[in-house]
């Protein structure tokens, strides 16, 4: 979609300076599915403003081929590639460490109870073998009978001050610790505990509910936290 002084540009959309830029670029280089224009879910705004555009013609259909707007145009749209790139590598990184991390935190509690169950000991505390394997924040959500609980672990060196977000269209009139704060929108409740951990420090809560619903980690870094909902 192309538009000059707020009026639709319907003709020559291939003769305009700032498609050609577009479609030169090499979007495989940052990650995306080409064929002449990226493909892919993506918005690409490119606005060239002057008090002298330079059109192609009077009917103002295109703007002309002139080398400093491409160039400038063509710069920019790397930066912003380069900028998209390390978006989707570190999303996907992310997304990564927490199928890991659903696995090891799905796995490892069995594990531990079988181990315990054949060998007749006490059930051990795994806390410090998840901590060693993922060395992040934490958070995971599960239901058990009707009861909803949240916990969150500190697996890195340092104390953190942390805000847990969940929400849900469950009441959790008896949640506890009772949230910080509460406001429910469109049948749908929004809950905030402010936690403070200390390193390899542990928070949790539960309330009776469904399980429905997200959960989020405020106040630490994307890269440090992990986010598991045991009930996916």
């Amino acid at each position: 979609m192309r538009f000059a002084n707020r009026v639709p540009l319907i003709y020559q959309q291939g003769g305009c300076a700032t498609t050609r830029c577009v479609a030169e670029v090499n979007w495989r280089a940052y990650g995306l599915a080409q064929a002449g224009l990226p493909q892919g879910p993506l918005l690409i705004l490119v606005h060239v403003a002057s008090t002298n555009v330079p059109f192609t013609s009077e009917s103002k259909d295109a703007i002309a081929s002139i080398p400093e707007i491409e160039r400038e145009v063509t710069l920019a749209l790397q930066d912003l590639g380069r900028d998209l790139k390390t978006f989707v590598s570190r999303r996907d990184r992310t997304r990564l460490a927490e199928e890991r991390a659903r696995a090891v935190c799905a796995i490892l509690p069995e594990l531990a109870a079988k181990v315990a169950e054949v060998t007749g000991r006490p059930l051990p505390d795994i806390s410090p073998i998840e901590g060693q394997i993922m060395r992040k924040v934490v958070a995971k959500k599960r239901t058990v009978a009707g009861r909803v609980e949240i916990e969150v672990q500190n697996h890195t060196g340092r104390e953190l001050a942390l805000q847990v977000f969940e929400q849900s269209g469950d009441a959790a009139e008896d949640a506890e610790p009772a949230p910080d704060f509460s406001t429910a929108l469109d049948d749908l409740v929004t809950r905030v505990w402010q936690v403070a951990l200390a390193p390899g420090g542990s928070w949790r809560a539960a309330y009776t509910g469904s399980g429905s619903g997200t959960i989020d980690l405020r106040g630490v870094d994307e890269h440090q936290k992990v986010v598991v909902d045991l009930d996916v």
